[in-house]
Parts: C-alpha cells; sequence; structure tokens
C-alpha cells in the first residue's frame, strides 16, 4: 500500500512540473519599439510608399535604418537614456526628387520585467509627436505607452500628390 501510494506521488509530481512548464517563448516583440504606419491624407487604409529612406538624427553617423525602400511601416527605436529622439524621413519622389520631414518623438522611459520568457526592458510613455510638413500633412498618436507588445503607436499621414 505504502509503495502504491508513494509511486501516485510521484506521477502526481511529474504531472504539476509537466503542465508548470512552457515552451520558454516570447511572442511578443523582443523589444519595445514604436510602430509607425503609413496613411495618405484623408485616409484610414494603410498604404506602402516608395522610395522612404529613415536616418536616425544624432545616432552615430546619423545611420540610415531603411534605405529607399517602399515599406507600409516601420519599428523606431527609441534612445532610453534620452528624453527625445528624431527620425528623417525622407521620400524618393517619382521625378527623382527627394523629399525630407523630420518627425520628433518625446518620451519617458522606465524599465520594466515583461515577463520570464521576455526578461526586462524598457517601456516608453510617448509624451508627444512632431513633424516639419514638407511631405508629412500629420501625426497621429495611437498608443502613447510603447512595451513589447506589436501595436501600432503612430499614423504618419502623408500630403497627397
Amino acid at each position: 500500500m505504502m509503495r502504491k501510494c508513494v509511486s501516485l506521488m510521484c506521477l502526481w509530481a511529474v504531472l504539476m512540473l509537466l503542465t508548470a512548464c512552457n515552451d520558454g517563448s516570447c511572442y511578443d516583440n523582443g523589444n519595445s519599439l514604436p510602430l509607425m504606419r503609413f496613411y495618405m491624407k484623408g485616409s484610414n487604409t494603410n498604404v506602402t510608399v516608395s522610395g522612404v529612406s529613415l536616418r536616425g538624427v544624432g545616432a552615430p553617423g546619423d545611420s540610415v535604418y531603411v534605405s529607399n525602400q517602399a515599406i507600409s511601416e516601420a519599428y523606431l527605436p527609441l534612445r532610453a537614456t534620452k528624453t527625445s529622439t528624431q527620425w528623417v524621413i525622407s521620400v524618393n519622389t517619382n521625378v527623382n526628387v527627394v523629399v525630407s520631414d523630420t518627425l520628433t518623438i518625446d518620451y519617458t522611459s522606465s524599465p520594466y520585467f515583461a515577463s520570464a520568457e521576455c526578461g526586462a526592458m524598457y517601456k516608453f510613455n510617448i509624451n508627444g509627436v512632431a513633424a516639419t510638413h514638407n511631405i508629412i500633412d500629420s501625426i497621429a498618436l495611437v498608443q502613447p505607452v510603447v512595451t513589447n507588445v506589436n501595436v501600432e503607436s503612430l499614423r504618419v499621414y502623408f500630403k497627397k500628390n
């Protein structure tokens, strides 16, 4: 009887361990990056814009993040040690003229623990966004809190040609 009880307890312990385990995956983004999507003025349909280049202002060598590509969205890294990050958005138009605007994102950052699988990262609270208006009509702040969850944070509305 004692042997049967010990066997049942061992089986119960193994079953509890197996059901408590997870696969060790982090299904959200690995980093907290605001997702920016492109739209045309007067439309709420996400569009692909050709000839887009994105460059970080003040990054080492003003690093190019995207170079002359057709994109509909981009993740924009923010600096956890700063309260503002600037990006230059350039579009190579149909007549090979490059038109640029500067996007400024003001925010506060704080570390947070996402989960055992995803670990610790920074959370950003976007306080405001501004842009010059050469090709950009307006910017909408959709989700001001940026974590590792994959949600749209910013909408960039381009002027119609």
